[in-house]
């Protein structure tokens, strides 16, 4: 069964400049970024298409790939700390906290593994 990618956002702006709404809008792309972050880490995805803009002329898409998560998600801090936005802001903690758990798991498990191996080449 083939695993379903989740929808991506899609904000058709019409006529409208790319360029002003994308600096209009930062907290609702910040926002959708997390949004869509927190997907690609609960359903362990090596990335996700998560918004695209676009107008009569042109489009941006907004891709969040697993190995760059962290930028992704330091940027947004970055952003709701100005904006003072605790709430985001302990959101993207909480999801930076997960993320490290999962990577320290996983890292774990290899090390569990190579200690069986090593012990049965003894």
């Amino acid at each position: 069964m083939e695993e379903q990618q989740p929808m991506i956002l899609h904000i058709d702006l019409g006529n409208q400049s790319l360029t002003n709404w994308l600096r209009d809008n930062k907290y609702v792309i910040y926002s959708e970024l997390i949004r869509f972050s927190e997907m690609l880490v609960k359903q362990n995805l090596e990335q996700i298409q998560a918004i695209m803009v676009s107008n009569l002329a042109d489009n941006i898409v907004f891709v969040i790939k697993k190995e760059n998560i962290n930028i992704t998600l330091n940027k947004a801090m970055n952003f709701f700390l100005e904006e003072e936005d605790y709430e985001k802001c302990a959101q993207i903690r909480d999801l930076q906290i997960l993320i490290e758990k999962i990577n320290n798991e996983s890292t774990n498990n290899e090390t569990r593994k190579r200690t069986k191996r090593n012990a049965k080449r003894d």
